[in-house]
């Protein structure tokens, strides 16, 4: 009932005790504790009891809705990416950590981050990903690293992360101010679009980030991960935008402009994050492509049948251990999930040998929940991913809206082209998108990946 009585307006609930207590352990010989049968396995998806780990947290919620009433609060879930949190803690808080705790060191923030950059669709206005907290002011993020605190600043800004300052205020320079002070980079973090970047680039070395903005514009992010100098070209056709047409670049830590057309070359400082607000002529008049609008599509059913960790997240040296052990493995859930601009599994989106540079990626048997503002026509081209098998069965793709269907492909096979679905949804609230998969693929079991190529809303 302390719900009720306390007024609060965050409550974090950390999931450590989930991890359990063997028999065997110092403090229960010692009878300080009891013994705890384990539900989160750190290493282990498989050996994890996601129903109870789900159920424990979504009692917390329940509780909250009940006797919070009409108050405002955020519900922050801490499961670090395990307990396969990815696909379920959206429908449970309305903050969730993806990863192990943060530390103030430049390799333990690519970690961090690099748990939450393929999740775009997993989070939405009310529920945002949650790389954990900024480092900005400390260790490689202090005062004297001032390009690294700004690239972490604008970073989780790009990817919507709670801006929650891990620093002593009291011991502000002008610098480290103007970095928290920086309105134009927070009013990226909260636009009221609620779109977290998609990467429109992917490396190890440099990646690009784009999000959509409530009026239109792009943010955009150009991040040097190395320790050396990088070149980089930003492309109007990352940005969804006419190469023929002027493109306007407001640098958000200069304030100076700039132009360009088709393409602009850039040199990145080690550890530098050169991030814009980007205006120009729309590639698409009149609709907006879904990987747009990332906080509107929702992976209700992503397809994945067995959770796996994510083998392309940087393993940095955890500094609770150093270099004491083998050395980390991949742990952290989500791989295989619905992808913004991506097949599964990070996979080029392509068709029968032609490539698409949008849409939606998503594994067979799933379905997306797409809230639908005022537009009225739904298009697509849609096909099995060449990142699939042959004579793993067949996919059909159905259009719904608001439970009724709307319109069917034929059944899909490997190697033939993506075909072209459209439905009229004018009036419709939520527009359903589901793959019906009929086999897996031979070598892995897995459904079959299923394209949603060009994907867009036409008013």
């Amino acid at each position: 009932m302390f719900f009720a009585e306390w007024n609060f307006d965050f409550i974090k609930v950390d999931g450590c005790g989930a991890r359990g207590l063997p028999a065997d352990a110092p403090r229960v010989k010692s009878g300080l504790y009891r013994a705890l049968t384990p539900l989160v396995d750190m290493q282990s998806l498989g050996g994890s009891d996601v129903a109870g780990i789900r159920g424990l947290y979504e009692q917390v919620h329940t509780a909250l809705h009940t006797h919070a009433g009409d108050r405002p609060y955020v519900y922050s879930l801490c499961l670090w990416g395990a307990g396969d949190v990815r696909a379920w803690g959206k429908d449970v808080g309305n903050t969730s950590r993806t990863s192990d705790d943060i530390q103030p060191v430049w390799p333990r923030m690519l970690t961090n981050l690099d748990t939450v950059t393929h999740r775009a669709l997993y989070a939405h206005p009310g529920s945002w990903n949650d790389p954990d907290m900024l480092f900005v002011g400390t260790g490689d993020f202090d005062a004297a690293h001032l390009t690294e605190a700004r690239s972490h600043f604008s970073l989780w800004a790009m990817v919507n992360s709670p801006l929650i300052i891990g620093y002593d205020l009291r011991k502000l320079t002008p610098e480290l101010l103007a970095i928290f002070g920086n309105a134009d980079i927070v009013a990226l973090n909260q636009d009221p679009a609620g779109n977290q970047a998609v990467l429109a680039y992917d490396s190890g070395e440099v990646q690009t980030f784009v999000k959509t903005l409530a009026d239109g514009s792009k943010g955009v992010a150009l991040f040097n991960r190395t320790a050396s100098p990088a070149k980089a070209v930003l492309t109007a056709e990352q940005l969804k935008m006419l190469p023929t047409a002027d493109v306007r670049l407001k640098d958000l830590w200069t304030k100076k402009d700039q132009s360009f057309r088709k393409e602009v070359a850039v040199t990145l400082a080690p550890h530098e994050t050169l991030i814009f607000r980007a205006t120009g002529t729309r590639r698409l008049p009149g609709g907006l492509y879904l990987s747009e609008q990332t906080g509107r599509v929702n992976p209700a059913a992503d397809g994945v049948v067995v959770p796996q960790p994510d083998p392309t997240i940087y393993q940095s040296i955890t500094p609770w251990t150093g270099t004491r052990g083998p050395g980390e493995h991949p742990q952290y859930g989500g791989w295989g999930g619905a992808e913004a601009d991506r097949a599964p599994y990070g996979k080029l989106m392509r068709v029968a040998g032609a490539d698409f540079d949008t849409g939606i990626g998503v594994l067979a048997n799933s379905r997306l929940e797409v809230r639908n503002q005022g537009y009225a026509r739904f298009a697509a081209k849609v096909g099995i991913n060449d990142s699939g098998q042959p004579r793993s069965g067949t996919t059909v793709f159905e259009v719904w809206g608001d439970g009724r269907l709307l319109a069917k492909s034929r059944p899909m096979e490997f190697g033939e082209a993506a075909v072209p679905l459209e439905a009229k949804v004018a009036g419709v609230r939520i527009v359903e998108l589901v793959a019906r998969g009929s086999g897996a693929t031979v070598n892995t079991g897995t459904p079959q990946p299923a394209t949603w190529a060009d994907a867009a809303l036409y008013k």
